[in-house]
């Protein structure tokens, strides 16, 4: 099975009211993970991306709470049909920001 028929069939077996709290939950591991590596690995930006051990259990754990999110959003995207409405917002907002890096030098 591929990973897009696991993730609906987690997704139509719990549906969307219970998947989007595990969202919300997920989403809330993330940014406790991303605060946590600021703090710890990167001693609150006193230090670089490229001073940090690779795989510290800070990374580690970082890396799998944006695993945990992305296999959510994946179901919020199915749940919710809006592929195709992602697909364009990643678009436009990409090259929104592409325009701004241009224009600012």
């Amino acid at each position: 099975m591929k990973t897009y028929e696991k993730i609906k069939k987690i997704a139509d077996t719990y549906g969307y009211e219970p998947q989007s709290r595990q969202c919300m939950e997920e989403c809330a591991e993330l940014i406790q993970a991303i605060n946590k590596f600021w703090r710890k690995e990167l001693d609150c930006g006193r230090k670089t991306i490229f001073e940090v051990p690779i795989c510290s259990p800070c990374e580690k754990n970082l890396i799998e709470e944006i695993a945990d999110v992305q296999i959510m959003v994946w179901q919020m995207e199915y749940l919710l049909s809006a592929g195709k409405y992602v697909d364009d917002f990643i678009e436009n907002k990409i090259n929104r920001q592409i325009k701004r890096i241009e224009e600012s030098r």
